[in-house]
């Protein structure tokens, strides 16, 4: 990409990672938990692998692939699976992106308490921010349903385990290119979540025009072109500027909604997501002060 255009790409990343929550929830309407977790992973081990072999990247070593594989039941198996489940039960994918805009001060408290520090007093007023406004939209989403209630938390869960996995990777700092542990984690987790579809669920798909899109998009977009971002944003230095816009993933994850799965934010439920927006704003600013 030229120069004058790469102020883009962090913008380009948010959107990508955005559509992923409504994409999954349109995929579940033709497909079960685990077969979409089996579809997404399988289908990007398998995306992934020619780019790994063109680029003819050096492979890990069975000590690093098993600290990948360790990483990668937080990352992927859990993180996903769990949101999957969550939103199958009746959590709404814009509950699922207000969830992610609390990751970062997840992995901060997460970082604290694997050290054994007690993180301060502004790091828990984020995280309160951020649950408070959750909750809020929940309230005003639920409508009766202990469905959604069960799959928001869940939600919670999910992006717990997203942090715990992140925070633990990048501890590790293990000597790789990072498509290529990205790589081996997709690959553990399609063997780990084929036979676990076929064993729960059976072979479970409706071959529709959407749920082929939806999928696609999951494994394209939010696989390899999100990677790809990603690593050009490392090379530009430009990912300070897309942390600090991460905290619009739940606005902009809101209007991909709308058109996609006919989800929309009532406007009672609008100061739950600017409070938990305002929480991510908050913990970075807290961080960057240190």
């Amino acid at each position: 990409m030229p120069q004058r255009y790469q102020f883009l790409i962090p913008w380009l990343f948010l959107v990508v990672w955005s559509s992923g929550y409504s994409m999954a929830k349109l995929a579940l309407e033709y497909t079960l938990p685990f077969n979409l977790l089996a579809y997404r992973f399988l289908g990007a081990a398998l995306v992934v692998t020619p780019l790994v072999i063109f680029m003819r990247l050096p492979l890990p070593n069975w000590s690093h692939a098993k600290s990948l594989i360790g990483t990668g039941i937080f990352l992927h198996l859990g993180h996903f699976g769990t949101m999957y489940v969550g939103m199958k039960l009746g959590a709404s994918a814009n509950i699922m992106a207000l969830f992610a805009a609390s990751q970062p001060v997840l992995i901060i408290l997460t970082g604290a308490l694997l050290a054994k520090q007690m993180p301060s007093w502004k790091i828990w007023l984020g995280l309160m921010m951020g649950l408070t406004g959750a909750a809020w939209v929940i309230g005003v989403d639920m409508q009766g349903d202990t469905g959604y209630v069960l799959g928001a938390i869940l939600g919670f869960v999910a992006v717990v385990g997203m942090s715990i996995g992140q925070v633990i990777e990048k501890r590790r700092s293990l000597p790789l290119h990072p498509l290529v542990a990205t790589w081996v984690q997709y690959i553990f987790a399609a063997i780990i979540s084929v036979p676990l579809a076929l064993v729960t669920e059976g072979i479970v798909f409706d071959p529709t025009p959407a749920f082929f899109f939806s999928v696609g998009h999951l494994i394209v977009m939010n696989t390899v072109v999100g990677i790809l971002l990603m690593f050009a944003m490392v090379r530009s230095g430009s990912m300070s500027q897309a942390t600090a816009i991460m905290f619009l993933v739940p606005a902009v994850a809101a209007i991909i909604a709308w058109p996609v799965v006919g989800e929309t934010v009532p406007l009672i439920a609008v100061p739950g997501m600017l409070l938990a927006m305002a929480g991510a704003i908050w913990t970075r600013k807290v961080a960057q002060s240190k």
